[in-house]
This record gives C-alpha cells, structure tokens and sequence, in this order.
C-alpha cells in the first residue's frame, strides 16, 4: 500500500521540524525518521491505530507520535496522511 502525503500534510511537518531544530537539529533528523518507520508499520497493517474522534467513519484513523497526531485514511489502495499537529495546539 502505498502512501499519498497531502500538500497541507507535508506543510504541517516542515513547520513541525523547523520548530524542533531550532533547538536540537538532530532531534528533528530523529523525529522524521521514527515517523517514517511508523508509516512504514501502518503501511503493512493500516488499521493499527485507533480510529479517529472527530470522524465518524473507521477509515479515518489517528497515529499518535511523540505528543503528535497524525491524521489519515485508509482508501483502497493507498494511505492519504491528511494532517500532522499537536493536540495543544488545537
């Protein structure tokens, strides 16, 4: 299965690493890395994380990060990354 990163979602991370490496620049590169193995376990089992609250239908599921929530859905063929934030945030 592979994996659709929407504008907005890809958006979302860079201004999410630009805030971690003003600190630390190598947490950033680790951040990007642990979440791209994560994607590569939901890639092989999409149904892994819970399904996501504000939506009513099972497609749209939450993978929780590092204090993170990314937002996708499961479509036929393909994972649509939809959004990445932290709930504090919002």
């Amino acid at each position: 299965m592979r994996v659709v990163k929407t504008r907005f979602y890809v958006q979302q991370l860079q201004n999410i690493l630009r805030f971690i490496a003003l600190d630390n620049p190598y947490a950033a590169l680790g951040f990007e890395r642990a979440l791209n193995a994560k994607l590569h376990l939901i890639q092989q089992q999409p149904y892994l994380c819970r399904a996501s609250q504000p939506f009513d239908d099972s497609a749209y599921r939450d993978l929780i990060h590092k204090g993170y929530t990314l937002i996708y859905k499961v479509c036929d063929d393909h994972l649509l990354l939809l959004d990445l934030f932290k709930w504090q945030n919002r």
